[in-house]
């Protein structure tokens, strides 16, 4: 009697244990975002591989025909059963013109085309940087506009890339709509900034995107990675905020790694809260107080961020030079100045960076084309 009783209950604690979780899984499903269907985008490209991104119409598997002239010849396959598609092609070939389009079970896309990064130390490149730009109004499609004219090799993101708080159902018209030629055949590395970090943190954010993690401790919150003779390190400033999915100690462990590892020549790196600012939300002193000496220490050259909604550029601090470009479509704040400031405007606008052999040459433009600060820095 008393084992048919312990049997019953062990069964019926199971079918609990079973219910139980089936009510978690619709729960979490619940809270899942279901995207729209996305045109592809170029993500994480490296001088040996590439990341093609989209979101089909249907569930199903994807593939990724490309090659090295316009009739293709090479595919990829996402074995993946769904809608959301991220392949990643390797064995590329630096500074290299690849084609690609995406086919599925509903049709093919229209045949784009990328660029590789550079191996070569001595390349000559040019790099964007833009922030705050999320809301998918004017002033973002003005600098979105811009830039496709700039037509970089690169684009950095510092962040707040999706008003009012990083929800995926904001993506379309915050993000994709506004950057739809552009992310097709230009790659956009980005970091989470306050705004993105609001709802399931982040969540969304790292759903979209797919930086390179090659290097080691790399997550989709901080990575790394290499354009020709100069060094990207992505930081999630966030970390000493409100975003719970890691800490900023093993951050800050992965910058020392990284830093102290890297032999390029550049080094550059971004996140979104400023170090130094002379605008209305100001200098962020716990992060400058962590991670200030370690920029210092291995020799970084500019620090990009965002957050307040001007331009800034600062003189160099302990030999670092910080640019603060939150001007990417957000209204804009009143610009400050502080005996750091070298330069600030309030004004929308993107930053063009331009690497050649041992000298960088850096201007600050309008959408109409104004160039309002330029800047040079040599280093052999």
């Amino acid at each position: 009697m008393g084992q048919r009783f312990a049997s019953t209950r062990r069964l019926a604690w199971s079918g609990a244990k079973t219910l139980l979780s089936t009510v978690r899984s619709l729960l979490d499903r619940s809270q899942v975002e279901e995207p729209s269907p996305r045109e592809p985008y170029l993500q994480g490209v490296t001088a040996s591989s590439a990341t093609i991104a989209w979101v089909g119409d249907e569930y199903g598997v994807g593939t990724v025909e490309y090659g090295e002239i316009p009739q293709l010849g090479r595919e990829q396959v996402d074995t993946n059963v769904g809608r959301r598609h991220a392949v990643t092609l390797t064995d590329l070939e630096p500074a290299s013109t690849y084609h690609y389009r995406v086919v599925q079970i509903n049709g093919s896309s229209g045949t784009n085309r990328f660029r590789t990064a550079p191996a070569d130390e001595d390349s000559r490149f040019s790099f964007a940087v833009v922030g705050d730009s999320g809301d998918g109004g004017r002033a973002q499609l003005e600098v979105a506009g811009l830039l496709e004219r700039l037509r970089p090799d690169l684009i950095l993101h510092a962040g707040d890339v999706v008003y009012p708080r990083g929800a995926e159902k904001d993506y379309d018209r915050r993000f994709f709509a506004p950057y739809r030629t552009l992310i097709k055949e230009v790659p956009i590395f980005l970091v989470l900034g306050n705004h993105d970090v609001r709802h399931r943190d982040g969540a969304a954010y790292l759903d979209n995107f797919y930086p390179p993690l090659h290097n080691p401790g790399s997550t989709k919150r901080f990575y790394s990675f290499d354009w020709g003779g100069a060094h990207f390190v992505a930081l999630d400033s966030e970390l000493y905020h409100d975003d719970r999915g890691a800490g900023p100690e093993e951050q800050k462990a992965f910058l020392e790694r990284d830093l102290a590892t890297t032999r390029k020549r550049w080094k550059f790196a971004f996140l979104h809260r400023s170090l130094y600012s002379s605008s209305r939300h100001g200098p962020d002193e716990l992060i400058r107080e962590d991670l200030e000496p370690l920029f210092a220490r291995y020799c970084v050259d500019v620090v990009f961020s965002g957050h307040d909604h001007v331009y800034e550029r600062t003189a160099p601090v302990m030999g670092v030079t910080h640019v603060v470009s939150g001007g990417g479509g957000r209204e804009l704040y009143r610009a400050g100045k502080e005996r750091w400031t070298a330069c600030s405007n309030s004004a929308h606008h993107a930053v063009l960076v331009r690497i050649g052999d041992s000298r960088l040459d850096l201007e600050a433009i309008e959408p109409d084309g104004n160039v309002f600060d330029r800047w040079h820095l040599f280093r052999v």
